[in-house]
């Protein structure tokens, strides 16, 4: 199951995991969770989350770049290989402001982090990244080790109340969604 991080949605988006420390001078290696390497360079600062809620400051992005499918970063403040040990698990976080526009709008992140709830109140689960490979994108929602594949369309979306979606799933969806 992937993990769930805690953190005030409305302020910030989830834009990866760290998966551990890169090399002896505080570099970290990110998966990102949606979009592409290509995006941190949109991102100035950071924060790290970890799982039981305990989040750093905005830390300015030092360097990036792209390795593979994930992303080297050295932030500021975290200098050493034992510092950056400290970080592995942790979520990243952008805040919403400093996103572009025209990418928040088109990549489904302002969803991630979302708590997901269908029209008679039953949790669905996280969004945790929007995948972007076929027709229209697909949210990636988990709960409890279970994973959906939810298409972001407007038939199914019927609102958002703060961190909070809520959708009307045709029957079935759910059923035959799940990953």
């Amino acid at each position: 199951m992937a993990p769930q991080y805690p953190y005030p949605a409305e302020k910030f988006s989830l834009v990866g995991r760290v998966t551990k420390s890169h090399g002896l001078k505080g570099e970290i290696k990110v998966l990102p969770l949606q979009g592409d390497t290509e995006e941190f360079i949109n991102y100035g600062r950071v924060a790290l989350v970890a799982t039981d809620g305990r989040m750093t400051e905005l830390l300015d992005i030092v360097r990036w770049r792209a390795q593979g499918r994930q992303v080297i970063l050295k932030l500021a403040t975290i200098d050493n290989k034992s510092e950056a040990d400290l970080t592995a698990g942790m979520g990243v976080l952008c805040n919403r402001h400093d996103l572009p526009v025209a990418a928040e709008n088109s990549s489904g992140r302002e969803l991630v982090g979302l708590e997901m709830l269908t029209v008679d109140n039953k949790v669905v689960g996280i969004i945790e990244a929007v995948s972007h490979t076929g027709a229209h994108p697909i949210m990636i929602v988990r709960d409890n080790g279970e994973e959906f594949l939810i298409p972001l369309v407007d038939d199914i979306i019927v609102d958002r109340q703060g961190s909070r979606l809520i959708i009307d799933p045709p029957p079935g969806l759910l059923d035959i969604n799940r990953a």
